[in-house]
This record gives structure tokens, sequence and C-alpha cells, in this order.
């Protein structure tokens, strides 16, 4: 299996990918919006609507795997957001790996990104170990008490300057 990463990010397919989020990605959503419930919809408007850059992860037969982007938060300071179904992790994790890590690669060359940053409500332990493992992000602390209803929020980010040493290029 082969995967691509498009620019040409449909609602459709968004939406599709947020009717079937992981529970940990609703709770994380939920933590950050301060929403009381998970809509697709909503979900799916928001992420959409997002300033910056957004990206599908499209399979051999253009079904949408994952869909994320970076929006500038400060100059050169670029924020992650990821949706993807449970399937698509299982199956197809390390095309999505690979994939999140030549837009990271994108970011720092095309679009002037000089830190790219993101966050992970704690107990989402099995995606921290993947931004530390997976994509050699630098754990940077917790927030206590961050989300919307106390949850506390672990932090990551990579530099520009440390990103050939991270990928032993």
């Amino acid at each position: 299996m082969s995967a691509r990463l498009n620019f040409n990010v449909r609602l459709l397919d968004l939406l599709h990918v947020c009717c079937q989020m992981r529970e940990d990605e609703q709770q994380q959503y939920l933590a950050v919006t301060g929403l009381s419930h998970y809509d697709p919809d909503v979900a799916a408007a928001m992420f959409w609507n997002l300033p910056g850059v957004k990206a599908v992860l499209l399979d051999d037969e253009n079904r949408a795997l994952a869909i994320g982007g970076y929006q500038e938060v400060a100059a050169g300071v670029w924020q992650s957001w990821m949706v993807g179904s449970p399937e698509a992790w299982e199956r197809h994790w390390r095309a999505i790996t690979k994939g999140s890590i030549a837009l990271m690669d994108l970011m720092f060359d095309e679009f002037g990104a000089r830190r790219l940053q993101t966050n992970s409500i704690a107990s989402r332990t099995r995606a921290i170990d993947w931004y530390v493992r997976g994509l050699k992000m630098r754990p940077e602390g917790v927030m206590r008490g961050y989300g919307a209803n106390g949850e506390d929020v672990a932090t990551f980010a990579l530099l520009k300057s440390e990103r050939r040493t991270k990928r032993g290029q």
C-alpha cells in the first residue's frame, strides 16, 4: 500500500474522517474546544475553517486515511492538528507516520516554519509515544489543568535547526 499527500482537501473527506474519529482524538477535541459532546459535523466545519495548511493522506483508492495541517500561531511557529480513524491507524500507521514527516519537512522547506508544535491531552499515551519516537518531536512540558475540564496537556515541538539531526540526515 502506498500513500500520498494531497493539498486538495475535500470537505467530504474531512467529514468522513471526522465521523470515524478515534475516541482519544474526540476526547482531545472536547478538551481543546470546551464543547460538551462530540459532533462530527461541527468538528469537520471547525477543521475546514482553520487557517493555514491542510493536507490529506490518500491511499491507492483515493480514500482519506488521515487529514491534518498546521496553522501559524506566531511568525514561523505552526501548531498542528490531525484526525484519523481507528482503522486507518491500525492498518496504515507506517504510511501515516511517513506522510506526517513529509508534511513536516514541507512546512520547514516551503512554508517558512522554524518551529512545529503539537499538544496532546496527557492521557493519550500512545499518541505521545508517536510524537516522540515516530515524529522525533521533543517533549517540552505539561500544562497542568489546561483542558476545558481540567485535563493536563503535554506539549511537543520540533525546530527546523533540529530536524536533520533528529532524522539522521
